[in-house]
């Protein structure tokens, strides 16, 4: 009998804030190479979803594990926004786990992080944030430097409006991190909107449900294109990736984030990649390719990356 590539512990709980506040560990069953990195993956699922969950992330265990480079993966949930309509698992006003209110996811995932840290999951070492969908916009977000890289003190949005809680929550403790990979990201919510007339009413229910009402400032929250922040220092490598085919975010959103992040950080380090991957929006995932396609791309820069100081 073969050896698995990788064992499983599932839904750990990282937090006491509600009952999604759990993550899956993948350890490999190998020795990873040297230099080797964790993978922190956040599942997409327009922040309210219930039958979308860390294990979204299973068909793609296999692949990534196919990468000796990685030193182990978590997956994360955390809380959802409210879903009054889902056709099979309506939310419950009562229910603190499907309740949430902007900033608690993006506030869930760091402190899932830092739980990683603070067990020695991750200690000292490097790691990757990954996401598909929503979660593909709180990596980028995970990625981008809270301390106001233009002037944006966390608090405030475009028109000058104060967010008790900030406009992406309480941050710090994200040392270590190497790279950001998102996968099929919304990055400006009023604009996927716009793009998809015939979507109009679900997009204005799950970004409203989310960041708060639109014409009070809550979706610009959500807007990474403009929020005024830069890449965080340590930062190597951005990998977005995008499907053609995606009937539900339209290919510009990945080339304007590609091209704000060329502008923003041209001659700081980092490269930025915009890779192609195929299938509708849920297949990128669903088909366990296209997750490990980009992760790799993302290693692949590290690795160069870390040899050349070696040889330095």
């Amino acid at each position: 009998m073969s050896t698995p590539l990788y064992t499983s512990r599932l839904s750990l709980p990282y937090s006491t804030k509600s009952s999604l506040n759990t993550l899956d560990i993948h350890s490999p069953t190998h020795s990873p190479h040297c230099p080797s990195y964790w993978l922190v993956y956040i599942h997409g699922g327009a922040f309210r979803d219930p039958l979308v969950s860390s294990l979204s992330l299973t068909p793609s265990l296999y692949p990534l594990f196919q990468n000796p480079h990685i030193a182990g993966i978590a997956s994360l949930n955390y809380r959802l926004s409210p879903h009054p309509t889902h056709p099979t698992d309506p939310s419950d006003p009562s229910d603190g786990a499907r309740n949430a209110e902007w900033p608690d996811a993006i506030e869930d995932v760091r402190d899932a992080i830092r739980w990683l840290k603070e067990e020695e999951v991750l200690g000292r070492g490097e790691w990757i944030v990954c996401g598909h969908s929503v979660g593909g916009t709180m990596a980028v977000m995970v990625g981008m430097d809270g301390t106001g890289g233009r002037g944006d003190d966390g608090r405030g949005g475009k028109e000058g409006k104060e967010w008790e809680r900030g406009v992406w929550g309480k941050e710090g403790g994200m040392d270590g991190l190497k790279a950001v990979v998102s996968l099929e990201g919304i990055y400006d919510f009023t604009a996927c909107r716009d793009a998809h007339p015939r979507l109009r009413d679900m997009y204005d229910a799950f970004t409203t449900g989310a960041f708060g009402p639109e014409e009070e400032g809550g979706w610009e929250r959500g807007d990474v294109l403009r929020c005024k922040r830069r890449v965080r220092d340590g930062v190597e490598a951005v990998v977005v990736g995008h499907s053609r085919d995606d009937e539900l975010v339209e290919w510009e959103q990945g080339q304007r984030l590609i091209g704000v992040l060329e502008r923003e950080r041209q001659g700081e380090g980092e490269v930025v990649r915009l890779v192609e991957v195929e299938g509708k929006h849920s297949q990128v995932v669903r088909d366990g390719v296209a997750v490990g396609k980009c992760v790799n791309v993302a290693i692949r820069v590290l690795v160069e990356k870390a040899r050349a100081k070696e040889g330095g």
